[in-house]
């Protein structure tokens, strides 16, 4: 099989985009073969300052304010890293125009329109994949592994926290408008480790919640949330995105009957494993018999070296090449279904804080125009 290229266009060169431009062009460095080159075709951005910066710095061919009038003809990949308000009518127009999709998530502000946005490209055929990229962290694919292969026993508690400060944006933020973004730290922060307990454990079937915010007519600020999975364990998820004094941190626990593991996101590269009187363990999964170890060099010739933020971006970048160039089939990286599905939870989240009850999640069928390959109906 021969190298490939994968012509791309983006929406967006905020944080997330800088993040994407940065991780399309690091992943033409990792091991895995044949090579897949990322050509950055054109780059939308209503900031035109930023744009011509972002493009010169990451090599980005052309610039455009207006994602209506992107060449489609000219690409096979269409990443949307727009505010979540402009996640549907971006994507539709590049399902049209027959285009593979990769959109960040939320997928979008609302369940009704995540579900529209599925349906759109199931009925166009088209690649789509949503930027749950804690998926591609290779401890969190270790945890997968771990109660896969039963290693935990039956699973009975996932309890996460992520906390940030975002309090220096006051309300000016478009994430802390409800027309924009949808939902706040839940929708925002949450989704992530909504996602994570669905790739690692079970899908969210009920939810319990309470949430609150410090901004006048802002969304949510923080959520605590209990939930129940399809296996039938018990989930917490704590999110709140204006803690001062948590810069950025993320924590998952996993517990079974016969033995936990926790991770931290400030210790991206390592688990804390407890066996019943046996106390914990520290593993680090950097080894060659772990998770994406030697992506990017040779393994074990010189120690195991820890990896950052960026490589795991790129980690889950090499595998949307991967997919659109046709030399992958299969892929853990979300899909349409699982942003709809995530969306589904946080819009009952909402629902069940603003009522006070206990709500079953109630997802919509597959769309019926087509089979979605990779679903989460087929892992």
């Amino acid at each position: 099989m021969s190298d490939a290229r994968v012509r791309i266009g983006m929406l967006g060169a905020g944080f997330i985009g800088q993040m994407h431009s940065l991780a399309m062009r690091s992943a033409r460095y990792t091991r895995l073969q044949p090579a897949i080159e990322a050509d950055l075709v054109v780059l939308a951005e209503a900031d035109a300052g930023l744009a011509r910066e972002v493009a010169h710095r990451y090599q980005w061919r052309h610039t455009t304010t207006d994602w209506g009038v992107l060449p489609t003809h000219e690409l096979d990949l269409f990443i949307n890293a727009g505010p979540n308000h402009l996640h549907r009518a971006a994507c539709e127009a590049a399902a049209q125009a027959g285009i593979g999709l990769f959109c960040e998530k939320p997928l979008a502000p609302t369940a009704d329109e995540a579900y529209d946005i599925w349906r759109i490209t199931v009925r166009h055929g088209v690649l789509h994949r949503c930027a749950y990229m804690h998926r591609f962290i290779p401890a969190i694919q270790f945890m997968r592994r771990l109660v896969r292969e039963g290693e935990l026993g039956e699973i009975t508690n996932f309890r996460s926290s992520f906390l940030l400060d975002m309090s220096t944006d006051g309300a000016t933020s478009w994430r802390f408008d409800r027309a924009k973004a949808g939902a706040g730290a839940i929708g925002d922060l949450g989704s992530h480790h909504i996602d994570v307990a669905r790739f690692v454990v079970g899908e969210v079937v009920r939810v319990s919640a309470m949430v609150a915010s410090r901004h006048e007519g802002a969304n949510d600020d923080a959520a605590v949330v209990t939930a129940q999975l399809d296996n039938g364990a018990l989930a917490v998820f704590d999110v709140n995105r204006v803690s001062p004094a948590h810069d950025l941190s993320g924590r998952i626990e996993i517990d079974g009957t016969r033995g936990s593991v926790a991770w931290h996101m400030q210790r991206l590269n390592e688990v804390v494993i407890r066996k019943p009187r046996q106390g914990a363990r520290t593993e680090f999964v950097t080894r060659p018999e772990h998770p994406l170890e030697g992506f990017w060099l040779p393994g074990g010739i010189q120690g195991s070296h820890p990896l950052g933020w960026n490589e795991c971006f790129a980690h889950q970048s090499r595998d949307i090449l991967g997919l659109a160039a046709g030399q992958l089939t299969e892929s853990p990286a979300a899909t349409f279904e699982d942003g709809y599905r995530v969306a589904q939870v946080v819009d009952t989240v909402l629902e069940a804080a603003n009522t006070g009850r206990s709500i079953a999640v109630d997802y919509r069928p597959s769309p019926a125009a087509a089979t979605v390959s990779g679903s989460a109906a087929d892992r």
